[in-house]
């Protein structure tokens, strides 16, 4: 992919309306105000199966657990600088902090892992300079990357139920965000991003989450000697609705820890040049089509991906055979193409107060995470997965926002049991 082919035709945009660009600089008036804001998520949950997805021939087995989650804290810094420059930084806190703590995994036959993280992550989402212009802006640093639903819109009031969809948290980071460069233009209703990000570690992809694990957070500095490419369009035209299309590329074999998926070389190869016969080519290619929008008191959203590995079974056979010293790698092969495809719908209802509002809602969910398996991998049908949610949400102006919802999820096959969900939120956002 040719970076011209991608800015000319950016270059060339002209603009003519407002958009949510424009809400990135709420503090123009007063350039040397730092600003403060983020939001808390707390959630507590009941689950009627257990936590082991392949304890017995039907799956989980029957169980009655209480889970109670920190889920997540995050404060967002801005400030303009000078000359249209400004900066943009997010920190969140997730499951409680970090520490050192045991995990029990049971993709790897229940056995114990030795996690740097008490169950959670203190991380940098956010972390860019950016310059704007009349007609967009470019940015550097670590920031969202524009694919799919979640990356772009994650915060509490961005989404109906008590958590995000899981469809396409299994698919692709949740929250997602890499170092790299984004140009972004704007005109005639419509909208463009396109990026060069560092690409992802083919080491973190796996059965049950696809490449959703393989972001590279594992050492101290992130490879881009396989960078990825993003496009994203946007479209405003229909009034009420934003709707677009996304895509991604990126290739994964250098990006790894070490080089060890590599082409074989004869007897007469350099023996002083690493890869000397070059890598495996890996790329990862997928595609998002995306929609949101309010209508009155009416208001959803919809989302699918789909995600295809080229040479996936070259992955597979380089990660069953990973160092244990690699915690956190679940081993398992990836699949060769995945799918997620997730919608909600409510109704906003006044509530107590004029400002607040009562939302009642539904979730619908499907995905595979081995929706075709890689050669030499069978296709499980626990990948297989659809859930129906529903739910209410009690939102304070925009400040406080309470979630209670009941999700419902079944496999690819009937032989595996049905599971159940009944979780309460309480988010808040400052």
């Amino acid at each position: 992919m040719k970076l011209k082919s991608i800015v000319i035709p950016l270059l060339l945009t002209q603009w003519s309306m407002p958009s949510l660009f424009a809400q990135t600089n709420s503090s123009a008036a007063d350039p040397s105000k730092l600003k403060f804001s983020g939001y808390g998520d707390l959630v507590f949950s009941y689950h009627d199966y257990g936590a082991d997805p392949k304890a017995s021939s039907r799956g989980s087995k029957k169980d009655k657990r209480l889970v109670f989650d920190t889920k997540r804290f995050v404060l967002e810094l801005e400030q303009n600088l000078t000359r249209g420059f400004r900066f943009e930084a997010e920190l969140e806190v997730e499951h409680g902090g970090t520490g050192s703590a045991l995990e029990l995994e049971y993709e790897e036959a229940g056995e114990y892992e030795i996690e740097v993280e008490k169950g959670g992550e203190v991380q940098f989402e956010k972390l860019f300079v950016e310059k704007q212009y009349d007609a967009g802006r470019i940015r550097i640093g670590r920031f969202p990357v524009a694919f799919g639903m979640l990356p772009m819109y994650h915060d509490p009031f961005d989404y109906l139920g008590s958590v995000r969809a899981e469809s396409e948290e299994h698919l692709i980071p949740s929250g997602w965000s890499e170092i790299g460069f984004e140009y972004m233009a704007q005109g005639y209703r419509q909208m463009m991003h396109a990026q060069v990000l560092n690409g992802l570690d083919s080491t973190g992809f796996s059965s049950p989450y696809f490449i959703s694990q393989g972001q590279q957070r594992m050492f101290e500095t992130n490879k881009a000697s396989d960078p990825a490419f993003v496009l994203r369009w946007t479209n405003y035209n229909i009034p009420g609705i934003e709707t677009g299309l996304s895509y991604y590329y990126g290739d994964s074999s250098a990006n790894r820890p070490q080089p060890d998926l590599t082409n074989p070389c004869n007897n007469q190869s350099d023996s002083q040049t690493i890869a000397p016969c070059g890598y495996v080519k890996t790329p990862l290619q997928m595609l998002s089509w995306f929609a949101r929008g309010q209508w009155d008191r009416i208001q959803g959203q919809a989302s699918v991906v789909h995600g295809k590995i080229q040479n996936a079974d070259e992955i597979n056979r380089r990660n069953a055979g990973l160092s244990q010293k690699y915690s956190g790698v679940l081993r398992s092969p990836v699949g060769k193409e995945a799918y997620s495809a997730w919608t909600e719908w409510g109704y906003r209802f006044t509530g107590w107060e004029e400002e607040d509002a009562i939302v009642p809602f539904f979730r619908w969910e499907a995905y595979d995470t081995v929706w075709k398996a890689a050669e030499g991998a069978l296709d499980q049908a626990r990948f297989a997965r659809h859930t129906l949610a529903l739910g209410v949400s009690y939102q304070v102006e925009s400040a406080l926002n309470f979630k209670l919802d009941l999700t419902k999820r079944t496999f690819g096959s009937d032989q595996l049991r049905k599971e159940q969900d009944f979780r309460f939120a309480l988010n808040f956002v400052y």
